[in-house]
């Protein structure tokens, strides 16, 4: 009687083989997960000295000469005294919000006829030259067309001579070269424009940040590398603003993000940019979706370090965890235990991931045994259905997010930067704030959709 009772025993022990306990059913449709529209909102900043370098690179030597072809025609034809205005130095810029004051130093050529032509038979009249120096002040509102070109529109602002006018011998006609400057004004007004518009392309930078953020960059490089891939949909802009020597343009652009696998990934640069969106103003934050892969290989492995070989005891019984494998079967996880000692087998756990933001890591609520495991253990080791097993899983089982997470802004800046971007502009991400709002189980990996909120600045080193 004895061993008939010792022999019942082991059978029921011996019972949860691996044969026996087969894996639950699940299903294998592909999850889809659809992604929603990022905001990356960001000051562009321009530095004030490249706008500066542009200009006196661009903007002609003579503003003004009454005795060139342009000028005689709007010159009175009688008047005696001719006016040659030419820069003679680089222009300052003084930014207030999108109003640029601007002061132009000038060397002033006054030509004064003393005698007539038709008085003398010459070929030229008998005239006295002398030149002084005076500054001009300017001011240019700046805008940006939806074509993205420089709409400046600038008006005379005021004179201050830097020395005394003197012709023929008499002093304080400045009046009088101040009238003929003021009346040719609006050509001298006009070549400003024309010269901003010519050369100050922001079109041009933008056009080269829009294609090279479309260049995958590597996020992950464990195992599989991993790439973000930014489709940016529109560029929207808020308000223009100045601060210390910046111009700071206040833009939004609008992206879908995705994830790519591979040594070399396929994808396509949409190369036009779209018309420009103006806003009366615009957040300062990033609000950017993102999806996480994790492989479950990546998962298996984390977890075979963790857990086999550990030894769970309860009342008075041992086992030991020979292998541990966890699969997908969405929506939920399933945990393939091999366990010896007290148990001999197979079991099957199965529970739901989801985001624990305290310790940023994902966890399986709702875990259990499988049906099949559950129906076997209860035949002679209910000892194991107790909560403290389950929750004694539950606690190392959970897979940490803010690892890998931390690191991406630093990954994106240095493939902004092996995209050669940073030849153009600077990024810098200058807080970085992540919360998962979904997790997805599939066929190969858990998937997180996680929503960043970032502070990022632009700021262009080429225009």
């Amino acid at each position: 009687m004895k061993y008939l009772l010792y022999a019942f025993v082991f059978l029921v022990l011996s019972s949860c083989k691996h044969n026996d306990v087969s894996s639950p059913p699940c299903n294998s449709e592909i999850t889809e997960i659809r992604q929603d529209t990022s905001y990356l909102s960001t000051p562009i900043i321009i530095p004030v000295h490249l706008i500066e370098d542009k200009l006196n690179r661009a903007l002609q030597h003579d503003l003004m000469d009454e005795n060139s072809p342009m000028w005689k025609k709007n010159a009175r034809p009688s008047s005696k005294m001719k006016i040659k205005v030419s820069r003679m130095g680089n222009i300052e810029i003084f930014w207030k919000n999108n109003v640029a004051k601007y002061k132009v130093p000038l060397i002033v050529l006054v030509e004064h006829q003393i005698v007539p032509k038709k008085m003398l038979r010459l070929s030229k009249a008998l005239a006295l030259k002398t030149e002084f120096s005076l500054q001009m002040v300017f001011e240019t509102t700046v805008n940006i067309d939806k074509k993205w070109k420089i709409q400046p529109k600038t008006k005379f602002n005021s004179f201050t001579w830097l020395s005394k006018v003197k012709v023929a011998g008499i002093i304080g006609v400045e009046w009088i070269v101040e009238r003929k400057m003021r009346r040719q004004m609006p050509i001298i007004v006009e070549n400003l424009d024309s010269s901003i518009r010519a050369n100050v392309h922001i079109d041009r930078a933008l056009r080269r940040v829009w294609r090279k953020i479309q260049k995958p960059i590597i996020i992950n490089r464990n195992k599989e590398i991993v790439w973000l891939k930014i489709n940016p949909i529109r560029f929207e802009m808020g308000t223009i603003t100045s601060q210390k020597e910046h111009l700071i343009v206040q833009g939004r652009i609008l992206a879908t993000t995705e994830t790519m696998v591979g040594d070399t990934p396929v994808y396509r640069i949409n190369y036009h940019l779209p018309p420009l969106i103006k806003r009366r103003s615009l957040p300062d934050n990033a609000y950017i979706y993102m999806r996480s892969e994790i492989p479950f290989s990546d998962i298996n492995e984390i977890v075979s370090r963790n857990l086999v070989g550990k030894e769970f005891s309860k009342s008075g019984h041992t086992i030991v965890l020979n292998a541990v494998e966890v699969s997908s079967c969405p929506p939920d996880l399933v945990v393939h235990l091999r366990v010896k000692g007290a148990v001999n087998g197979d079991i099957y756990l199965r529970g739901r991931p989801q985001y624990e933001p305290d310790s940023q890591r994902i966890v399986i609520k709702n875990f259990d045994f499988d049906l099949k495991s559950k129906a076997l253990l209860l035949g002679g080791a209910d000892w194991l259905l107790h909560n403290t097993f389950k929750d004694q899983m539950e606690k190392e089982l959970k897979i940490g997010l803010s690892d890998q997470m931390i690191k991406i802004p630093d990954r994106i800046m240095k493939g902004m930067e092996a995209a050669r971007i940073g030849k153009k502009m600077d990024l810098y991400i200058e807080q970085w704030d992540f919360r998962p709002q979904q997790i997805w189980v599939r066929q190969n990996d858990i998937t997180a959709l996680i929503i960043v909120n970032a502070r990022v600045v632009i700021e262009l080193e080429q225009i």
